[in-house]
């Protein structure tokens, strides 16, 4: 019976894998530390699994020696009543479990190397935690609270909403932005334009009419700005240009535009990029560096900015923007919940890509500092076609 084999299985890989977590227990903090880091871009954090955010290996390993197949099991449908009751889909638990495994693997490795039956042990215990919560996720009902699978569905359906409900606001935003610009900008160009016509009509009705020189050098000015701020409000749209210039050139040409108005040193580096591109993943690219640029002109403070574009294996499309500046502490910007930031992540998010945020502070001279945000977002359909 399956039940028997896998009691069996777990009194066999107990005392070898609970010896691994007692190696492991050496580096608790610092793979605490780096598995925080990961799953953060899934938006988890360590307590959602761990009790408390903690993980103290020595306990789990004193844990599951002294653990019998029913304390075990039981132990694992509690985790699956915790994820349903957070309605945390069984993706992200996977992820997080495969990233923690990973991490801790390279850790053996370095302190054990040859100690191939302790890491055996560690792998095969990890495998039947996973199949013992992919059961929860089939659907078996846990206690009478949702199952996984409908913790997924719940969260798969919240992110549509959240999704049609960030791409209304982006564009509220963006309505708003342009009608300030173009009443504020162009508007008051227009005004001042048509005054000084007006003056100069006014002094050519005249016996003796004034110098008019001065007044049309300033309307020719006023005409220059005006038509500087409408090009720059069309790099702004983005997608306007894409047709006209296409999207690599357009994001030369903002780049170009921004360094030249804030006079922050701006390079492309472009890399291979597939032929026909998704507008959806053009335009999130194009908005993204818009949102990181401002970023680094508000807050930054950097004299230069590089920006890479490429692909890897014509199915992930990835943008790097690198800065120079003061940087910044990652914690102390997600407490204060950073709009920016968070809608990057979001833009993200819609179309099934990640964004990786790291940032050093200039604390010493010399010192390596700056920000740096890669975004990957998947491309569509190219896996079937390489198949």
């Amino acid at each position: 019976m399956p039940g028997i084999s896998q009691k069996r299985f777990h009194s066999t890989i107990k005392g070898p894998a609970a010896e691994a977590l007692d190696v492991l227990s050496a580096d608790s903090k610092a793979v605490l530390d780096v598995w925080t880091s990961a799953i953060r871009d899934i938006g988890l954090r360590p307590a959602d699994i761990f009790p408390e955010g903690k993980l103290d290996f020595a306990s789990l390993a004193d844990a599951l020696r002294a653990s019998t197949w029913t304390t075990f099991r039981r132990g694992l449908e509690q985790l699956a009543e915790k994820l349903a009751r957070k309605r945390i889909g069984i993706d992200r638990a996977l992820a997080a479990l495969n990233r923690l495994f990973e991490i801790c693997l390279s850790c053996l490795v370095k302190h054990r190397a040859n100690r191939a039956t302790m890491m055996l042990a560690l792998a095969r215990l990890h495998s039947m935690m996973e199949l013992m919560l992919i059961g929860g996720f089939a659907g078996q009902s846990v206690s009478g609270k949702p199952t996984l699978l409908e913790a997924s569905l719940i969260e798969a359906e919240s992110r549509v909403h959240g999704a049609s409900a960030y791409v209304t606001k982006i564009y509220e935003r963006e309505r708003r932005r342009l009608s300030h610009d173009l009443h504020d900008e162009i508007g008051h160009d227009l005004i001042m334009i048509k005054l000084y016509l007006e003056m100069i009509s006014l002094d050519l009705r005249r016996p003796n009419p004034p110098q008019i020189e001065p007044r049309l050098n300033e309307a020719i000015a006023l005409v220059s700005h005006s038509i500087d701020a409408v090009r720059r409000l069309v790099l702004d749209l983005g997608p306007a240009v894409f047709d006209e210039l296409g999207f690599l050139p357009a994001v030369k040409s903002y780049a170009a535009q921004f360094s030249s108005r804030t006079k922050i040193n701006v390079t492309v580096q472009e890399g291979y990029l597939p032929d026909n591109l998704p507008l959806t993943h053009q335009i999130a690219l194009y908005r993204l560096l818009q949102g990181a640029l401002s970023n680094v002109l508000k807050h930054a403070h950097a004299n230069n900015v590089r920006i890479s574009l490429g692909s890897m294996k014509d199915s992930v499309l990835i943008m790097v923007v690198e800065d120079d500046g003061v940087g910044f502490d990652p914690a102390v910007r997600r407490g204060r919940r950073s709009f920016g930031l968070t809608a990057m992540r979001e833009r993200v998010q819609v179309l099934g890509g990640r964004i990786h945020i790291e940032s050093r502070r200039a604390e010493a001279p010399g010192a390596k500092h700056g920000t740096r945000i890669e975004v990957d977002l998947p491309l569509p359909g190219r896996e079937e076609k390489s198949a």
